[in-house]
């Protein structure tokens, strides 16, 4: 996962810092009050690619809270350890890399010619003698008198609106809220918790792990900002 993320000159250091971190963990007074020892080696690769805390929650089956002490105690030894390593991981959230429009630019167009298609083999009997009916994808097999939706198997016959899956594609690269998302689409924030979930299978589906990665670590990084607008903002916080 971090292989894909990190600098080439940073892969050393980070097979460096895991096959050392059971040591580490072993003899790390701080790591003696988690439990179990061996979640350390099972997150920290995700740590590695700067995960968000959510992800890793969910991965484990943990707290947003418990996934987050565990971060930040990976990346206490990682300051430590592999500082250089270390200041890459945090300069994954500052940078665009060329890779990622890249990714980006293929995974729309593919998308978009997926949507557009006016010509699909039949899903029953492979014949190309079909024809496109409605508005949602469906096709119809003029030898078999089979219908088929070529979305059904990416799971995306489950999503609504297709008009406005490349628009939510950019607002995920932007690393936008679910309540963002819900003003510039009109959708509810559960439908786009649903469609980041599917999306983000998809793309890693089709190999474009690079481009989930980054739209989890923005995604991170616009929460972060807005937690600290929030409470910067509060009046019950007073400036010191």
């Amino acid at each position: 996962m971090y292989h894909s993320l990190l600098p080439i000159k940073q892969h050393l250091a980070a097979e460096r810092f895991l096959l050392a971190l059971p040591d580490l963990v072993a003899t790390t007074p701080l790591c003696r009050r988690f439990k179990p020892a061996s979640l350390f080696i099972n997150i920290a690769p995700m740590t590695l690619s700067n995960q968000p805390h959510s992800f890793i929650a969910d991965k484990f089956n943990l707290s947003a809270r418990a996934a987050r002490r565990w971060d930040n105690v990976i990346r206490q030894l990682l300051a430590q350890y592999e500082p250089d390593l270390y200041q890459a991981i945090l300069n994954l959230a500052q940078a665009k890399p060329t890779e990622v429009f890249q990714q980006a630019k293929a995974f729309k167009s593919w998308l978009t010619g997926l949507l557009k298609t006016s010509v699909m083999p039949c899903d029953y009997c492979h014949s190309l003698n079909t024809i496109r009916i409605g508005h949602r994808l469906n096709f119809r097999c003029k030898t078999c008198r089979q219908t088929f939706n070529p979305l059904k198997k990416y799971q995306l016959n489950k999503l609504s609106h297709h008009e406005r899956w490349l628009p939510f594609i950019d607002l995920l690269l932007q690393g936008e809220t679910y309540k963002t998302i819900q003003q510039k689409l009109d959708i509810n924030t559960n439908t786009a918790a649903k469609w980041q979930r599917y999306f983000f299978t998809l793309m890693e589906e089709q190999g474009f792990t690079l481009l989930v990665n980054y739209c989890r670590t923005k995604r991170r990084q616009r929460y972060r900002q807005t937690w600290l607008d929030i409470n910067v903002n509060s009046p019950h916080i007073k400036a010191k």
